[in-house]
């Protein structure tokens, strides 16, 4: 909401035009995609509402207007919630509700405090009560609350370690200069690629740092459209970052295919991950103004063939490298992407024999290879893991299954991963689905309904949880914690009816 309210703002809409919009969004994706009915009438005819939101008066009268009917707003409809709270505890032998003596000396001080204890550099809020009590909030991982991380495996940790560890000369002398690669999109995809291609040819691979909010701010006034994803808007800061770094040259061709990994109709990659080199090139006006050699070719890897014919003819054009020599580096690149292929099936597999060997439960992250990006991700992998569950990236058991005619259109190559991965997890006990969804992503609406029809069809829970630079995880925690309790009760269940 936020990224479409500033692209309405640059579009000129009112103030009473964009407040009528979010009412009317708010009401719509209640109705039609958390409680999914197909109208009005299946809510009934006499209707209640209840929650905070529903004192906007507004948001009460899109509601109205978009069911057709008249509803009942209470006049505690903001602390109805407080109410249930209050009754479930009466009913409780023992509470620990504070008497009126104790609100008497009842106090609370909120501070906001950056924590320095990772990377993450979580924003938290120190709420200190009487009695000294403190309650840490906002926080990414456990560490500030004096809790040791989770030792179980987390494959978007392993994935990130790996792939930031690929800079430098590697094979090569660099001899022919400092090449440097913006460390977003699909480079947490093709970065073995490229890196062995580079390095092959002589070349220093210099990657942007790491995604941070700081990176993100330094790129911000180059974005012209704030509805994209994030993961895009974070390429902005990279390229800036990338400049200021020096380089010879900055390295980001556009891929309108990624690799046919032979389970979907087709194999290619989105418009934001296929164009997105060019946009950059056609906003960051420092790379004109600095005369900074930037490099967005078109390839094609999923034709190996091609793509050696067309990078000898591109490295030859462009840097005087020998033909012979390119068409050895392209093979190499081709062979160091494989082999990191077989990495992740290996490790993936290494996390599911931990887990059956343990008898921990799985979750298979479905997402985009950016998602394991810190940054873009916010730490929803640490906090999976913090619930003492094996996190298992989408890519690792996607490969378990054949291809399958799908309902939707199968075209690209990240979704066909993510419905292959769900069909193999409705078969596994103790194992679930989470999928990310970065606001702006518009294929991702195809993608949703398709992965809950797979999962839910085979009795498995779906669970989406949507991100973007918002960084708060408590809804993310809810959502988690939520299906953790699912999949508790449903064992509970099955142990009933087995002893049954």
């Amino acid at each position: 909401m936020n990224s479409s309210v500033k692209q309405a703002q640059k579009d000129g809409a009112t103030v009473e035009a964009i407040s009528a919009g979010l009412s009317i969004s708010v009401v719509k994706n209640a109705v039609y995609k958390v409680i999914r009915v197909a109208s009005g009438d299946a809510l009934g005819s006499k209707i209640v509402t209840q929650g905070g939101t529903f004192l906007n008066d507004a948001v009460l009268r899109a509601f109205e207007q978009e069911i057709g009917k008249e509803v009942r707003r209470p006049t505690i409809a903001g602390l109805m919630g407080a109410y249930g709270a209050a009754l479930e505890a009466t009913a409780l032998e023992s509470s620990e509700i504070l008497g009126a003596d104790a609100l008497q000396i009842f106090t609370h001080e909120a501070k906001p405090v950056t924590c320095n204890g990772c990377t993450n550099h979580c924003r938290m809020n120190v709420n200190t009560f009487d009695g000294g009590r403190r309650y840490i909030s906002g926080n990414r991982c456990s560490k500030p609350l004096g809790i040791a991380k989770s030792d179980v495996p987390n494959m978007m940790k392993w994935k990130y370690d790996k792939l930031r560890a690929m800079c430098g000369k590697g094979n090569g002398t660099g001899s022919r200069g400092r090449i440097g690669i913006p460390f977003g999109l699909n480079m947490y995809e093709n970065l073995p690629f490229w890196f062995e291609l580079l390095t092959r040819l002589n070349f220093e691979v210099v990657l942007s740092p790491e995604s941070t909010r700081t990176l993100y701010i330094k790129g911000q006034r180059t974005i012209p459209s704030d509805t994209v994803c994030y993961p895009a808007k974070l390429l902005h800061g990279h390229i800036e970052e990338l400049i200021d770094a020096g380089v010879d040259a900055i390295f980001y061709p556009c891929l309108p295919y990624n690799f046919d990994e032979g389970i979907s109709d087709n194999c290619y990659n989105c418009p934001v991950v296929a164009y997105y080199p060019e946009l950059l090139e056609a906003n960051i006006t420092r790379l004109r103004e600095e005369n900074i050699r930037y490099l967005a070719p078109y390839f094609g890897m999923h034709k190996k063939k091609g793509f050696i014919i067309r990078s000898s003819e591109y490295f030859a054009k462009e840097f005087d490298i020998p033909a012979n020599e390119t068409k050895a580096a392209a093979k190499a690149a081709y062979e160091a992407y494989e082999k990191w292929r077989q990495e992740i099936l290996a490790e993936g597999a290494r996390c599911l024999k931990y887990a059956q060997e343990n008898g921990k439960p799985v979750i298979v992250v479905a997402g985009r290879p950016y998602h394991i990006d810190p940054e873009v991700n916010h730490g929803i992998d640490e906090l999976i893991t913090s619930f003492d569950l094996v996190l298992i990236t989408e890519d690792a058991v996607s490969n378990k299954l054949g291809k399958q005619p799908r309902r939707v259109l199968n075209q690209w190559t990240y979704h066909a991963r993510m419905y292959n991965a769900a069909r193999w997890v409705a078969t596994q006990e103790k194992t679930e689905m989470i999928q990310l969804v970065s606001f702006g992503c518009g294929t991702d609406a195809i993608t949703t309904d398709e992965l809950r029809e797979i999962l839910e069809k085979h009795g498995k829970l779906y669970t989406q949880l949507k991100i973007d630079d918002i960084n708060n995880l408590g809804a993310v925690r809810i959502r988690v914690r939520s299906l953790i309790a699912a999949m508790e009760q449903r064992k509970s269940g099955e142990a009933r009816h087995g002893a049954a």
